[in-house]
């Protein structure tokens, strides 16, 4: 074949086409490597892209649905809750020494909102009747006394409020180390206060009773609701004294003893607390009467 013959003299091929596109594909064959691996690498970060999105999606939608879920689950909890409350109640009333099934926090939170209740309907009573007495009084004299009654009627109730709780609460332990006295063993102490509750639960429609009448507030209404608050503290005491000697297990000692602890233990905590708050309490009144006659001079 001649030099300057362009193409095939057997086939007729362009060799100048011919030599171009291997001179091309000779001259640069990293090019088209690399220019493949360009292609699979992006499509890798891509599939792997969509990879991790779905799995943050996935992961996304398992977490809302577990809140979404949880969410619908805890009015249906509260609910539950509050009817088998309400059952208990309910139960207590009709047979107060029956033994029923309950949360552990259903005795002692029962006592806590009964005297929250008092304090509180006492609280309103007294601050009401205080604005009706001072409020036709303009001037600062009045204001200073008002506001001076109003500190001391709520240091007071706190004060109420701690005697109150202590008291119950000496009475539960001394209850409770009486009925190991007399049967040799006991309940869970959660579960023995549960009784008592269940035991006196008459004493909870007593003070929301007299709830309603403190914050009336009328004459009528204290006359009614002031003796209710004694009442339902009988009857607490007398489901103590109940549940102390009135189960059916074999005692290992004589009842009469177990109640008599009981007693003297009550009749100790009242007398102690009732001097330690009661010279509290007149000291406050002291402080009280000096600093209304310097407010209206």
């Amino acid at each position: 074949m001649e030099p300057n013959v362009n193409f095939c003299t057997n086939c007729g091929a362009d060799l100048r086409k011919v030599q171009l596109d291997s001179a091309t594909q000779s001259s640069h064959p990293g090019e088209s490597i690399q220019s493949s691996e360009s292609v699979l690498n992006s499509e890798s970060q891509v599939t792997q892209k969509d990879s991790v999105v779905g799995s943050m999606t996935r992961s996304q939608y398992q977490e809302d649905t577990k809140e979404k879920a949880q969410s619908e689950l805890k009015p249906n909890l509260v609910s539950e809750k509050a009817v088998n409350m309400w059952q208990w109640f309910v139960n207590s009333w009709k047979k107060p020494f029956a033994e029923q099934s309950a949360e552990k926090w259903y005795g002692w939170g029962t006592l806590l909102v009964e005297n929250i209740l008092l304090i509180l309907g006492l609280y309103i009573c007294i601050n009401k009747y205080t604005q009706e007495q001072l409020g036709n009084y303009g001037d600062e004299a009045g204001a200073a006394v008002q506001s001076t009654i109003s500190s001391f009627s709520t240091s007071v109730l706190f004060e109420l409020f701690l005697y109150f709780v202590l008291t119950i609460a000496a009475m539960i332990a001394a209850a409770y180390y009486a009925h190991k006295f007399i049967y040799g063993q006991t309940e869970n102490v959660f579960d023995f206060i549960n009784r008592i509750v269940s035991c006196g639960n008459i004493a909870a429609i007593l003070y929301v009773v007299s709830f309603l009448c403190l914050i009336i507030g009328s004459e009528d209404t204290l006359k009614l609701g002031l003796p209710l608050i004694g009442i339902a503290m009988l009857i607490f005491t007398l489901s103590v004294y109940t549940v102390v000697v009135g189960d059916n297990a074999p005692a290992v000692q004589d009842k009469f003893y177990g109640l008599l602890i009981v007693v003297i233990a009550q009749t100790l905590v009242i007398f102690i607390l009732g001097k330690i708050f009661g010279n509290a309490v007149y000291n406050q009144i002291q402080q009280l009467v000096h600093t209304s006659i310097s407010s209206l001079f």
